[in-house]
């Protein structure tokens, strides 16, 4: 029963049941190469990151990172969302064959940005939120080319709890190896993808 509570929650948490209050909002163009990968961390936790440049925002980059974790008695999921911009100088690499990824969270700027870990419990349907741990990630993608794909309009909208993601994508991928780290955790082969933006955008609102 708590299995399919887990499930319920993931699907319908989107769902607004109360009016809310956009407190925070702010959108970045993203042009240029970026880097995906999406992997578990162990049973009932996984995390995927996103992070693109953005040369019609002065040259910085942006990420967008998602991680979520099931209790072992399944009475509760947590999950930690890091949205926003960050140093040009975090995200390196001449082309899509190499492209690396040095972040810290003391990188971000509040003001068009933010980070987060909530907690929802299955027992009385609450949610409580608080400030994302301090971190680093440190990644390296190198292209594989085993599958290419064109991505010719991607429209996204994704809300977990108090934060809603909105994605509009025009972009050329490929598949890619990455290795490194995410908070301490080790990164081997996972879901991973490289590519070229082409006038993408991702938007980000945090209501209460």
């Amino acid at each position: 029963m708590k299995r399919l509570l887990v499930i319920t929650f993931m699907v319908f948490l989107p769902v607004p049941v109360v009016a809310q209050t956009v407190v925070q909002q702010f959108q970045l163009k993203q042009n240029g190469e970026f880097a995906s990968v999406t992997e578990p961390t162990g049973p009932g936790s996984s995390f995927s990151l996103t992070v693109s440049r953005n040369s019609d925002n002065g040259g910085i980059a942006s990420l967008n990172y998602f991680a979520s974790s099931i209790a072992p008695d399944f009475n509760s999921v947590t999950f930690t969302q890091i949205v926003g911009a960050i140093p040009a100088a975090d995200f390196t690499g001449q082309n899509t064959q190499n492209l690396t990824l040095n972040f810290s969270t003391g990188d971000l700027d509040p003001n068009n940005s933010f980070s987060q870990t909530c907690t929802f419990s299955f027992i009385d349907f609450t949610i409580s939120c608080g400030p994302a741990a301090a971190g680093t990630i440190n990644l390296s993608f190198r292209q594989n080319g085993a599958q290419r794909t064109r991505v010719l309009a991607l429209g996204e909208e994704i809300t977990t709890g108090p934060i809603t993601v909105r994605i509009h994508q025009r972009s050329d991928n490929s598949t890619a190896n990455v290795t490194g780290s995410v908070f301490g955790t080790s990164v081997v082969g996972g879901n991973a993808q490289v590519g070229v933006n082409h006038s993408s955008t991702i938007e980000f609102v945090r209501t209460q």
